[in-house]
């Protein structure tokens, strides 16, 4: 009598190069990661897999690290990594397949994301698709922007930065920290926090610059993170420039 095939969940930690695809999650028109991803591990592991991911970065957003999980009955190939990174596209990569507790959630476990925006002021032909080029930034009043981005440590609503309807009507969002640095080609701002709105990074990027070139006061700025509606907030700067880099659990 044969016993059962078990089930076993499987942690993926990986990176992507977001510049060809819609985002991470699967969606009906468009090239996406996860789509992408499934494909190849259900064409090398011979059964459906499905994947779950961390988080849902948008159409060209980057992930330097990112974690998923799926479920397999029986045991996954050992050299699994080595063998899904020939069969994917040169701008997706998985470091490492490890077995983890049936209860382990890519995504409702995590209990930080970590996001940076990159900026460059000299055209660079091969930061192109990996970093904003804007020249005007050079003259960023970079302590008034910190000072607006400490503001924003702790747990606020920021509905004035989510794009669309705001998951599950909650726009509470605890943030750990918030800071902009200088970098040898140009700026970059570094955010951590519990979980992210849709497009909240890239509009409070938008806005903090508004902040350092005058546009809007800090008054201004911070009450935007008592509420209010996107309108109220700054543009969302391009997507080219943002990276997922960080998950803990």
């Amino acid at each position: 009598m044969n016993s059962a095939i078990s089930i076993t969940r499987y942690r993926l930690d990986m990176q992507y190069k977001g510049t060809n695809y819609c985002g991470w999650q699967i969606q009906p028109n468009g090239l996406t990661v996860q789509q992408v991803l499934q494909e190849k591990l259900s064409q090398l592991c011979n059964q459906s897999v499905e994947v779950v991911g961390c988080g849902r970065t948008d159409s060209g957003v980057h992930a330097s690290y990112f974690v998923a999980h799926f479920d397999f009955q029986g045991n996954v190939p050992v050299d699994l990594p080595y063998r899904i990174n020939k069969m994917l596209p040169v701008d997706i990569a998985v470091f490492s397949c490890n077995p983890v507790d049936s209860g382990f959630h890519a995504r409702f476990d995590a209990t930080k994301r970590t996001y940076q925006y990159h900026i460059h002021f000299q055209k660079n032909v091969f930061k192109e698709s990996t970093s904003w080029w804007n020249p005007m930034l050079v003259e960023l009043d970079i302590e008034l922007t910190n000072r607006a981005a400490s503001s924003m440590v702790g747990i606020h609503p920021f509905s004035a930065f989510c794009k669309g309807e705001i998951p599950n009507n909650n726009p509470l969002c605890e943030v750990f920290s918030s800071q902009w640095l200088k970098t040898e080609e140009g700026l970059m701002f570094e955010i951590s926090a519990n979980r992210f709105l849709r497009n909240m990074v890239r509009a409070t990027v938008g806005t903090l610059i508004d902040v350092g070139t005058k546009k809007i006061s800090m008054q201004a700025f911070e009450s935007l993170l008592h509420g209010g509606q996107r309108s109220d907030a700054g543009n969302s700067v391009p997507a080219c420039g943002l990276f997922l880099t960080g998950i803990n659990y």
